[in-house]
């Protein structure tokens, strides 16, 4: 019997699409001189992110997070769902605006979720949590349409 692991379907488009996201940063000079790219797919990544934090404070485990070398602060934090579960999304987005406003930050960070397909009421749901979240920036976008615009939604 081999040793590989077999992932399914999701776990799998998961995985591939963070290391093409990855790809696409390393390749970006520009980004990496301004970030530190940090994945879920290299370590478990956890919000609220300070000093003393326990376990059954974490609210959110985000996909991939970008760090501002300058100042230290999450510049992005990118959530990646292969099912377009509304209710999910809503509350990924409120916990991660929970989070961040645990932390103190001097910016706003952007929250890009990502689902693999479009889904019907995307733009009103993605309406209905602007109007909701405080502690950060919000977008609301398809694998495919995230990848076209990478270079305007990340600056």
């Amino acid at each position: 019997m081999s040793s590989q692991k077999v992932f399914s379907p999701a776990r799998s488009w998961h995985w591939h699409f963070l290391e093409s996201i990855e790809r696409k940063f390393r390749g970006e000079l520009m980004l990496r001189e301004k970030y530190d790219l940090l994945s879920s797919n290299r370590k478990r990544l956890y919000l609220p992110d300070r000093p003393g934090i326990r376990r059954e404070e974490i609210l959110s485990n985000p996909d991939m997070i970008l760090v501002n070398k300058r100042t230290r602060d999450l510049g992005y934090v990118l959530e990646v769902e292969f099912q377009a579960n509304r209710k999910k999304i809503a509350g990924i987005a409120i916990l991660t605006d929970i989070a961040i406003g645990q932390m103190d930050l001097k910016t706003k960070p952007k929250l890009i979720l990502v689902t693999k397909r479009e889904f019907s009421n995307m733009e009103l749901l993605k309406t209905e949590i602007h109007g909701v979240v405080r502690n950060i920036k919000f977008d609301l976008s398809t694998s495919d349409n995230f990848v076209s615009r990478f270079n305007s939604l990340i600056t």
